[in-house]
């Protein structure tokens, strides 16, 4: 459960929280997250669906998450399907409009490593 810690930390969760949700013990969380124990499948379903993510992600196969697109509503998914579509620098133009429209500087969305 490589990445279980990683997802929990970012969701500003504790372990206590997780092991609430998942209905666990906190011990048994803790095991999870230092690899002392591993989920039988029906829990890490469970995990996996509480964070959005694949198994394959949780268990370190995977080295970034997956975007679902059945937590986007339709007018999302059109949007995620037509920004495929766009070249690098159509890209660009993009996050650009993106950023005057939610009114965050261009300096705050522009992807961190150039194309």
């Amino acid at each position: 459960m490589i990445n279980l810690k990683v997802l929990r930390e970012n969701a500003n969760l504790t372990q206590r929280d997780c092991a609430l949700v998942l209905g666990i013990p906190k011990t048994t969380f803790c095991y999870y997250e230092q690899g002392k124990s591993e989920p039988d499948f029906q829990t890490l379903f469970k995990i996996a669906n509480y964070f959005n993510c694949s198994i394959d992600y949780l268990l370190g196969h995977q080295t970034q998450g997956i975007l679902h697109l059945d937590n986007l509503t339709p007018a999302q998914r059109k949007l995620v399907e037509l920004i495929q579509k766009l070249n690098d620098e159509q890209s660009l133009v993009a996050i650009g409009y993106f950023s005057d429209m939610l009114h965050l500087p261009y300096s705050e969305v522009r992807p961190s490593k150039p194309f």
